[in-house]
């Protein structure tokens, strides 16, 4: 029996499955493309300047320097931690994931109700540096109870 045969003798269940197996594919890749976040430019700005007045009386860790926040083409909102103490920057790059995203944590915003106002559930991300090299780069946890950020 060649290829040729076999196709003609299951078309029918060929194109079946093909079409079963299409049509959700297509139906989530919608959902995908409809789902973006979308999130407008102005809210973007307005919960940077909220987490810019926030670090600049709050500086992360208390001996960490605040460099900034910046939006990136992805949408995010990215705070730039620069690790000076030397001890801080080599433990933490020496350790595990786990460890390291527990100092990241300690760079989050804590619970404020001002703050959260203005975020209105957007992710913050921190960077993490020492001298330009990155120790780590990740998303601040978001509490289960209305989105508050812990820490």
């Amino acid at each position: 029996m060649s290829i040729v045969n076999f196709f003609q003798r299951h078309r029918r269940k060929i194109l079946g499955t093909l079409f079963a197996f299409m049509a959700p594919g297509l139906l989530i890749g919608g959902m995908l493309v409809i789902s973006k976040s979308g999130e407008s430019p102005k809210a973007m700005k307005v919960a940077a300047i909220a987490l810019n007045d926030y670090y600049s009386d709050n500086p992360p860790f208390g001996v960490w320097n605040y460099e900034g926040v910046r939006i990136t083409e992805e949408e995010k909102l990215i705070v730039d931690v620069h690790v000076a103490v030397i001890p801080h920057a080599t433990f933490i790059k020496t350790r595990n994931k786990r460890i390291k995203y527990s100092y990241l944590k300690l760079a989050c915003p804590k619970n404020s109700p001002e703050l959260h106002r203005y975020l209105e559930g957007q992710v913050v991300w921190i960077n993490m540096h020492f001298h330009g090299e990155t120790l780590l780069l990740g998303a601040c946890p978001l509490s289960t109870k209305g989105a508050v950020y812990t820490s």
